[in-house]
């Protein structure tokens, strides 16, 4: 594909040519058209620089999603301020930690999925002075209704029109569009900086490798906040014309009614995603047979599970892909026309304009074809880096460019690329990559604490859950204590599952926890359990 200089609201501009009045997006059973997105942003646009919102500034969007994400994204893309975009089940503290370290001045927030309401979280903050927030805006349910539907209703007048065109005029596509945060082995999520102009050039790279078309209908249950719902999701259909039916929640039950009503054609997903939708005992009575086409990514899928999804959905074409929120998120895809031996076992052939190799982990040097080593990528899709963390910047990329992903596999002959682990021990559940070291820092401030270890142990369905392993000063310490206290400062998928307790730790004769021991250790602890 050509990679086109455009921005994300120019793109928009060039859907408005020649589909302005069909359907775009679907939400709770009402239809937006893809001129009335633009007249919603517009507007919405005026209201967010009347607010004092402009050029790069730094404006987070914490919400599940829902047709406001949308129109609040748009908005904030058209007049250049950069989308900090905040996983809803986050709670206060997280919340905060996040707000100071990506410098946010503004807050649109909308329902969240918290315990706490999210009107509530908000009052709370309000009432503290958080890094450099001036400002909470909100984008909660019936926000934008007043507007109605009628393209009347929203006109803006002349000098809003010119006020906007001026403002437009100062984006440009390789300006930053979005932060996206991953979780790494610190304990703070970083920010990945990305521009206009690689968000959409890996979504049109996505919807061409997957031969999707105006005609497709795609239910997007992913997470907007990801880099995978967002790229290979709305800004596909945004690069296409095809319509999205949006959901606020990644819920079987939820996706098996939408692609039943909806006729729906693309589906993508977590491996996860797909296994919840054939334990469903529902599914039988929905009618899937419409599907025709779908990327599984996120994590690693075992053969078996990719061969088992393909063949009870029916998907014809379900592709895997590599990718990481570093890399905007596109690395490799399955060829359309692979066979299922292929697409079972290997993530495809890295994408046009990118360059992918396999290095050794000890000297860098370029493995041949069937050698395991690290996989490391150069081309548009690489992040400019993470906000404000040079060190870890001068690691991820080299000074030529190469982006160091962390994972390791090897290429076959005809440059198919397979994964068999990564470097760093991310726990992936249910496609959220969680960080140990977050968890970790969280149990060490629990009283009577001396130490702690956590890492991910293999389950079905969610392919990893989270065991920690802890040593107490306390005699009478109780785990049901510790995990009410997990609850408090830590969204629920991040709260272990498995907890352990030992008075010492195996060690290696350097004197480091033996990790290979406390992982078997746990894995029989677990296994006696669960046969009781």
């Amino acid at each position: 594909m050509e990679l086109k200089d455009l921005t994300i609201g120019q793109v928009l501009c060039d859907r408005l040519k020649t589909m302005a009045e069909e359907k775009a997006v679907e939400y709770e059973d009402v239809f937006y058209t893809w001129r009335e997105l633009d007249d919603f942003s517009n507007k919405f646009a005026i209201e967010l620089l009347d607010y004092g919102i402009e050029h790069n500034s730094h404006v987070a969007i914490w919400s599940k999603n829902n047709i406001n994400w949308i129109i609040t994204y748009l908005a904030l893309a058209k007049i250049g301020a950069i989308s900090i975009l905040i996983n809803p089940s986050y709670k206060e503290d997280e919340l905060v930690k996040i707000l100071e370290y990506s410098e946010t001045e503004y807050v649109c927030y909308g329902e969240c999925h918290t315990e706490r309401n999210s009107k509530n979280i908000i009052s709370s903050l309000k009432e503290k002075s958080i890094g450099r927030v001036k400002e909470y805006v909100s984008i909660e349910k019936g926000r934008f209704d007043q507007w109605g539907k009628s393209n009347e209703t929203n006109k803006l007048t002349d000098a809003n029109i010119e006020r906007l065109k001026q403002i437009k005029h100062k984006v440009s596509p390789h300006h930053n569009a979005s932060m996206v945060f991953t979780s790494g082995t610190t304990s703070m999520p970083k920010g990945v900086m990305l521009t206009h102009y690689q968000l959409m050039n890996v979504a049109g790279e996505a919807a061409q490798q997957m031969r999707w078309t105006k005609e497709d209908r795609m239910c997007i249950a992913l997470p907007l906040f990801h880099c995978f719902g967002l790229s290979v999701g709305f800004f596909a259909s945004l690069s296409k014309g095809f319509c999205i039916h949006l959901l606020p929640e990644v819920r079987t039950s939820y996706v098996l009614k939408c692609i039943d009503k909806y006729k729906i054609t693309v589906l993508n997903g977590v491996p996860t995603m797909f296994l919840a939708l054939l334990g469903n005992p529902e599914r039988k009575n929905y009618d899937l047979s419409s599907l025709k086409s779908g990327i599984i990514a996120g994590s690693t899928v075992f053969r078996e599970d990719y061969l088992k999804i393909q063949k009870e959905l029916g998907f014809e074409k379900l592709q895997q892909s590599y990718g990481q929120t570093e890399a905007s998120p596109s690395i490799t895809f399955n060829n359309y026309d692979d066979s299922i031996d292929v697409k079972c076992a290997s993530v495809g052939k890295v994408i046009p304009n990118v360059e992918l190799k396999i290095i050794s982990k000890e000297y860098e040097n370029e493995l041949q074809p069937y050698e395991v080593g690290e996989i490391v990528i150069k081309g548009y899709n690489v992040m400019q880096g993470y906000y404000k963390r040079p060190k870890e910047n001068s690691k991820k990329i080299s000074e030529d460019g190469w982006l160091h992903t962390d994972d390791i596999g090897y290429i076959d002959n005809e440059g198919n690329l397979y994964i068999t682990g990564r470097k760093q021990e991310i726990i992936i559940r249910s496609g959220e990559n969680i960080s140990p070291r977050e968890i970790e820092d969280v149990i060490m401030k629990y009283p009577s604490i001396l130490q702690t270890k956590v890492f991910g142990v293999p389950a079905p369905i969610v392919q990893e859950e989270i065991a920690a392993c802890v040593i107490s000063s306390d005699e009478k310490f109780q785990i049901e204590a510790l995990e009410e206290h997990l609850k408090k400062y830590l969204a629920n998928y991040k709260v272990p599952k498995f907890i352990f307790t030992y008075k010492k730790f195996p060690l290696n004769s350097n004197g480091k926890i033996n990790m290979q021991q406390l992982k078997e250790e746990i894995r029989l602890r677990i296994n006696k359990e669960e046969s009781l």
